[in-house]
């Protein structure tokens, strides 16, 4: 066992040099804080994350990882990878707005995808065995070769949900029990299922409130499988490469070497919580990945575990304190040294107790971090204002206040002010104590705040509702624009030189009081915005269609823009962040993590 880990270690160090120097493409930097669905062919692995719009790859086993290009015309489900072509890869999903079904084939790693099959209804499941591939939808089972030209098996049942290749057999998951083609005939067996895995001849079904059952005969005959739990619930259940049949029950996680004679239980959901699927490499099958609540893991054992997760997360909030860069992010916050040389970051999975674990603001200044964390306790929205002294690796919740944030900022000027923007509320917050605690101020004209800006003079507020002015720390505001606005920027050079950002617009002002708008900037919606020391500007875009500019650029204070991005970002970005040199743009993409990119 300490082989195992110590394999595990080796395997999944990450040392790739910090890139220099100015340059023209994105690095995704991390963190890995995404989970999906798995699948693997030789030495390359592949995951679909819960997002279901791009694929990730590793090639070396999961060291570092390349993100696909979204497919934003369906959301995936399942995928497979042919064993005997690495690079030929299959989504299964559904398409938005309808209940239509679709197969994506990718024959470059899942880089780009084309379609190859269109069903009535959502597909459910793909599965590679010999020269044919296998797509599970209401219709039935498709069959195609390669992943192309499919056609509907013959007598395949209806509402199919899950599809295994057992040797020359087919094992189906549909209409809640289980269907085999054996020989060219179809049978059914009054097994419940809704999952199903194999190994060899033996065949593992389950089905959420139907238990797991086994068949050491490719689904021939089969036994009910019992074990030390009690809760007829089962979350999880199957077989992995090893052999082990592994069942999760909200009694916990329990493990079997000898096909159900004798039970092990585990720490897996301590560790990780629920499990979703299990994946091996072929050359490593006591090396397991598990799909889990918390991400993609590797463990040896389901005692210890490290975690694998593709830098697919969505990050709402970027800040760098002393040597530590913090991530905000859907799960939590994650923080890694600079310069940045792993994927894989730091995580506080910690929270408080309520629903909701979204990281929405953070703020750094003389060694203290502030992050806004959005949740949902009891009846109402809420945010938790936590402090960090250690640039990010431990935090301390100070406060709460309804409401839900994306904004923190440190007053320039005043020690210990500090302002906290607000949506789902009329109102913004000031503390006068660093963040320990705040005081609410509520204007009725307000519809969310999206970023608060402050300077000597005062605050500017971008609110749904239009651009605000306040010169006395929020107890007045004052409309400058109207219409939606989703940030404001200063020049901390100037505090006359003030940026606003609309939907698709920018608001220049020269003199801290007339804006100039300059239309058209981009289709897309515009999110943050960032300025280098020398005073250039980065601005954010997001596609919710399709791809986006990703980042765009301003070398005359924002009077007029130039695309600054590329493939890497193109889905879309939500916070910008310039290294205090001004040599590295830092950009939070939605689900895509942070990329880097050198700026000279």
């Amino acid at each position: 066992m300490r082989f195992m880990i110590a394999l595990l270690a080796a395997v999944l160090a990450v040392v790739p040099s910090a890139h220099a120097g100015p340059s023209t493409r994105w690095d995704n930097i991390g963190p890995n804080g995404a989970g999906g669905y798995l699948a693997f062919a030789k030495d390359v692995a592949y995951v679909l994350p819960g997002a279901g719009q791009q694929v990730f790859r590793s090639g070396d086993r999961g060291r570092s990882w390349r993100q696909g290009r979204p497919f934003p015309e369906m959301r995936g489900a399942a995928l497979a990878a042919d064993p005997a072509r690495p690079d030929t890869v299959l989504v299964a999903g559904y398409e938005g707005g309808g209940g239509a079904g679709t197969v994506l084939r990718s024959v470059d790693g899942g880089l780009s995808f084309s379609v190859a099959l269109r069903t009535p209804s959502e597909v459910q499941d793909v599965a590679f065995g010999g020269a044919f591939s296998y797509a599970a939808s209401a219709e039935g089972v498709y069959r195609g070769v390669g992943g192309l030209t499919w056609s509907l098996l013959p007598g395949s049942p209806a509402s199919a949900e899950d599809v295994q290749v057992v040797g020359s057999d087919l094992v189906v998951a549909a209409g809640g029990v289980v269907h085999v083609l054996r020989a060219g005939k179809w049978s059914s067996v009054d097994v419940p299922a809704d999952k199903i895995s194999s190994r060899g001849d033996v065949v593992v079904a389950r089905k959420f409130s139907g238990g797991v059952h086994l068949s050491v005969d490719r689904g021939a005959s089969w036994r009910a499988v019992s074990g030390p739990w009690t809760s007829s619930w089962i979350l999880y259940g199957g077989i992995t490469a090893n052999g082990w049949i592994q069942v999760q029950t909200l009694d916990g996680h329990f493990i079997s070497a000898d096909l159900g004679a004798t039970w092990k239980r585990t720490d897996a959901v301590e560790r990780v919580d629920v499990y979703t699927e299990i994946g091996s490499f072929p050359d490593m099958p006591d090396w397991q990945w598990v799909y889990g609540s918390g991400g993609v893991y590797a463990t040896a054992d389901h005692e210890h575990f490290k975690r694998v997760g593709v830098p697919g997360a969505h990050v709402l909030a970027l800040a760098v304190s002393g040597r530590s860069i913090i991530a905000g992010t859907m799960q939590g916050s994650y923080r890694t040294d600079l310069p940045v040389v792993a994927q894989e970051w730091d995580f506080d999975g910690s929270a408080p107790p309520a629903i909701g674990n979204r990281i929405g603001a953070l703020a750094a200044r003389d060694g203290v971090v502030l992050r806004g964390r959005n949740g949902y306790r009891g009846s109402q929205d809420t945010i938790f204002v936590e402090r960090s002294l250690d640039g990010g690796r431990s935090w301390v919740t100070n406060a709460e206040m309804p409401g839900n944030t994306r904004s923190l900022v440190f007053d320039p000027v005043v020690p210990g002010r500090v302002y906290l923007g607000a949506y789902l509320v009329n109102a913004f917050y000031v503390s006068l104590d660093g963040g320990l605690s705040f005081v609410q101020r509520v204007h009725s004209p307000l519809r969310g705040i999206k970023t608060i800006a402050a300077d000597a003079g005062g605050i500017w507020l971008a609110d749904a509702g239009g651009l605000y002015r306040s010169t006395d720390a929020g107890l007045t505001v004052k409309q400058v624009l109207p219409g939606r606005m989703n940030s404001v920027l200063v020049d901390p050079r100037d505090s006359r030189h003030v940026v606003a950002v609309g939907q698709n617009s920018v608001f220049v002002s020269f003199d801290g009081t007339s804006f100039v708008e300059v239309p058209g900037v981009s289709a897309e919606q515009l999110s943050a915005i960032a300025m280098s020391p020398s005073g250039v500007l980065y601005l954010g875009s997001i596609s919710f269609e399709g791809s986006s500019k990703g980042v765009l650029r301003s070398s005359d204070g924002g009077r007029s823009w130039t695309v600054f991005g590329g493939p890497d970002v193109e889905r879309g970005v939500e916070s910008l962040l310039v290294s205090s040199d001004g040599r590295t743009l830092y950009a939070g993409t939605v689900s895509g993590s942070v990329h880097r990119r050198s700026l000279g």
